[in-house]
């Protein structure tokens, strides 16, 4: 028979004129709300992380998470939150899992914002959006502070935090590109084209336009794909939050480049030539000691097996 544990797993805190004396406006406890679907769809998407091959999330993935809050407590309006959990049959209950990641993470993903720094690399990309109904019946000189259970500080949800945040979602910005890739698409009609490259460290396919002058090289990159890379040098569109090359805005040279093979020259000296040359340039008498039945006895004279082959 199962059994539940309740163990403090976040703490949300209010500060502002509003919340004097541990009160908290009613309608402020949608953010409880909100705090909730960012940890639950933040987890989701670390156990997909995890669990590439598997298509369904777990039984009860997210009814079975449940957070709750019995009191308010001082210093302005600070908010625990408990988790629900369900002990196995045997009285087990792990102590951290993909919940307690998303906890951590959502505070690492607020602080980065109000110190103008990265997002966190582990955080997923999809789960920004949800910030935009976190933080919603804040005024602009309220700040609700986060502090996952076990971390040393809180962080701030100012409302810099908040306005970073939403300029995250979607958002993209232009820089000079010079890279190098394997074309994996191409139209004749419309001129465009679709490169394999790494950015960030990962493989991305990246599209873009060419101009008439370009499309013979580009036809040839994708004819030779497994060979040849096309190399692309303009202006790319780069997403705010990875990082991640998007597309190419503008295309203003292309070169085809590592061809696996080269071309053929029919000046060039045969190889059965070059070896007569290499041959005659012996010293005389250096070929006096190679056996002139060495095809026959090779096993004999290079292997020392002492038997030829048959």
């Amino acid at each position: 028979m199962s059994t539940e544990s309740k163990f403090e797993m976040a703490t949300l805190r209010f500060e502002g004129e509003r919340f004097a004396g541990h009160a908290l406006d009613v309608e402020c406890t949608l953010e409880l709300i909100a705090y909730r679907d960012l940890v639950l769809e933040c987890a989701k998407s670390l156990w997909r992380a995890k669990y590439p091959s598997r298509v369904n999330l777990p039984k009860g993935f997210g009814k079975e998470f449940r957070l709750q809050f019995d009191r308010l407590e001082d210093g302005s309006a600070r908010v625990p939150l408990q988790r629900i959990r369900a002990y196995g049959e045997q009285g087990e209950l792990e102590l951290t899992d993909e919940f307690d990641e998303a906890v951590a993470l959502i505070d690492q993903a607020i602080a980065a914002a109000n110190d103008d720094d990265l997002l966190p690399n582990r955080f997923p990309a999809n789960v920004i959006p949800l910030f935009r109904d976190f933080g919603k019946t804040l005024r602009e000189d309220e700040v609700l502070f986060t502090r996952a259970r076990g971390a040393s500080a809180e962080a701030a949800y100012t409302a810099k935090a908040r306005r970073r945040l939403a300029d995250w979602v979607d958002s993209t910005y232009e820089d000079v590109v010079d890279v190098a890739g394997e074309v994996r698409m191409a139209n004749v009609g419309p001129g465009r084209f679709a490169l394999q490259v790494e950015s960030s460290g990962c493989q991305c396919l990246v599209e873009g336009k060419y101009s008439a002058d370009d499309e013979a090289q580009v036809l040839d990159a994708l004819h030779e794909h497994r060979t040849a890379r096309l190399r692309v040098r303009g202006v790319g569109e780069f997403g705010t939050l990875d990082r991640m090359l998007k597309r190419f805005a503008r295309v203003d040279a292309v070169d085809l480049v590592g061809r696996g093979t080269g071309e053929y020259d029919d000046s060039a000296q045969p190889i059965w030539d070059q070896l007569i040359a290499i041959g005659q340039s012996a010293p005389e008498g250096a070929w006096d000691s190679v056996p002139t039945d060495l095809s026959v006895r090779i096993d004999e004279v290079v292997y020392r097996s002492g038997e030829p082959r048959s």
